[in-house]
């Protein structure tokens, strides 16, 4: 009911835009009262012909529908006007009404003043050579609608013949009113909320939830390196990573254990150790073969791969038939076996030592 002052009609109002603003998936009748019903209906007393009654209907709200009943004086039949204005908390909204006999039959349903929906508040319905009690439900008519109302009914006596004596019979209650279906809300890239159901297929421009379907192949934003999909179009991270396309090779820094390279380092990719160049310290007689001992090993890098060649005195040349196959490594010392005199050896003891291709 409204209070007795404009500033508590007011506080209704706000109160109802209140609800009809975050509630939209509220049953119907999830917080109406005994009034909600038939049986629970409020009285309207006529007095002097007229009758008024008050209140508040909100579908958002779960109160969709008040009852009133009223009755004339046995043996006094008449016209009945009945009206319905009502005050919402944002325009548009529209409430109605339809009445019943005391027998729950339907009798008559209101109409609207006004062709325009929007502009519309006002609602009446007129019953001809009434007699005895009548129920009056007053509803908000869409899943959106609610108001503050004023139900007034005027009643004029008449004393004409009586059209129809309507015979007691057993109707039943009136059926419920159906449920608005609820309206479906749309999604696209732009507007995306996991909670809508119309998202599921939509993969959103940026912060999508981790694993989200739609946007299986896909890059999201921000771009995540573990994701193939970014791995064309995004920047290089920090650290760079070599499945990034954008990521220039001196991203990353020199190779710096050749003999173990970082496989995530693509300069380690085709990376040679630097040949090292040792002297013949020790020379033996094997067969046709010559073994040396070479002062340079694994502490230098030198492994059992690689190769050597002696060189042509003091320069960088190689000398032909110098080829030095590697047969045992040591860490300050390398043994190989060449096809050189020992007096060959001994006027050129140098031997360069070169880390197999990649």
């Amino acid at each position: 009911m409204f209070g007795k002052s404009a500033g508590a009609g007011r506080l209704v109002l706000v109160c109802i835009a209140l609800v009809t603003a975050c509630a939209h998936n509220v049953p119907q009748d999830s917080s109406t009262g005994a009034d909600g019903k038939p049986k629970g209906a409020k009285p309207i007393n006529i007095e002097n012909g007229e009758g008024k009654a008050k209140g508040i209907v909100t579908y958002p709200g779960g109160d969709r529908v008040d009852w009133k009943v009223f009755e004339l004086p046995p043996n006094i039949r008449g016209q009945i006007d009945v009206k319905l204005t009502w005050q919402p908390p944002r325009p548009g909204l529209q409430l109605a009404f339809d009445v019943f006999d005391e027998y729950n039959a339907p009798i008559v349903q209101s109409k609207r003043t006004s062709r325009k929906r929007s502009s519309s508040r006002i609602r009446t319905a007129t019953i001809d050579n009434a007699k005895g009690k009548y129920f009056v439900r007053v509803y908000a008519v869409g899943r959106g609608d609610a108001g503050a109302y004023k139900l007034t009914v005027d009643f004029k006596e008449n004393n004409g013949p009586i059209a129809i004596d309507l015979s007691k019979v057993d109707i039943p209650e009136p059926p419920k009113l159906a449920a608005v279906p609820e309206i479906e809300i749309g999604c696209d890239e732009f507007t995306f909320d996991v909670k809508v159901p119309a998202c599921k297929n939509v993969c959103p421009t940026s912060n999508a939830p981790p694993g989200w379907p739609a946007c299986k192949g896909k890059c999201p934003d921000p771009p995540d390196v573990n994701n193939s999909a970014c791995w064309a179009t995004m920047p290089c991270p920090n650290p760079p990573d070599r499945r990034v396309k954008s990521c220039p090779i001196t991203k990353w820094p020199k190779c710096i254990d050749i003999n173990n390279p970082d496989p995530q380092n693509p300069n380690c990719d085709n990376a040679v150790a630097p040949p090292v160049t040792g002297r013949v310290i020790k020379t033996e007689i094997q067969q046709s073969d010559t073994i040396i001992t070479v002062a340079a090993g694994s502490d230098q890098g030198v492994s059992k791969s690689w190769k050597g060649h002696v060189l042509r005195g003091d320069s960088d040349s190689p000398m032909d038939g110098g080829e030095v196959t590697v047969i045992r490594v040591g860490k300050r010392e390398t043994i190989g076996k060449v096809h050189l005199t020992t007096d060959q050896i001994s006027a050129n003891p140098r031997v360069k030592l070169t880390a197999p291709p990649k």
